[in-house]
């Protein structure tokens, strides 16, 4: 009688682990109202242009980065919106095309994004996913 006691004891107590609530995270691709930049278009070109740091890419393009790149690489950015407007899971889908120094560059400012306004489905904040580019142009100014 002990054993079964202490089997079902267990057994019990396993079951509130499993009982924990699973955050939602399933991406909706179906949407009322896409992400948006807080700012729009032009708040997005202001956060890339205050903390895009171009300067150091200059310094890391040699010629075969140049031949390979050229001057101006744009990276186009994948990246989840979560209902909260937190950026999260960013991947470059072009990596293969821009210089290695501008793809973590890219990675870098995109981390460091304030939050979006959130796709909305029925009037709620969803997780979606979502693309946006960033170009530098690579010209040294005189």
């Amino acid at each position: 009688m002990k054993k079964w006691f202490v089997f079902l004891f267990l057994l019990v107590g396993l079951g509130d682990l499993y009982a924990q609530p699973v955050p939602d995270t399933s991406i909706v691709t179906t949407v009322d109202t896409y992400p948006q930049f807080r700012g729009g278009v032009r708040g997005w070109h202001r956060f890339v242009q205050q903390n895009l740091n171009v300067r150091d890419l200059l310094n890391d393009l040699d010629s075969t980065s140049y031949v390979d790149y050229g001057l101006r690489q744009t990276a186009v950015m994948e990246f989840t919106v979560c209902e909260d407007g937190r950026v999260c899971d960013v991947e470059i889908a072009n990596k293969n095309k821009i210089s290695p120094a501008f793809a973590e560059e890219a990675l870098r400012v995109m981390k460091k994004s304030p939050k979006w306004t959130p796709a909305k489905k029925d009037g709620q904040g969803v997780r979606t996913r979502f693309k946006q580019s960033i170009t530098a142009l690579l010209e040294q100014s005189n």
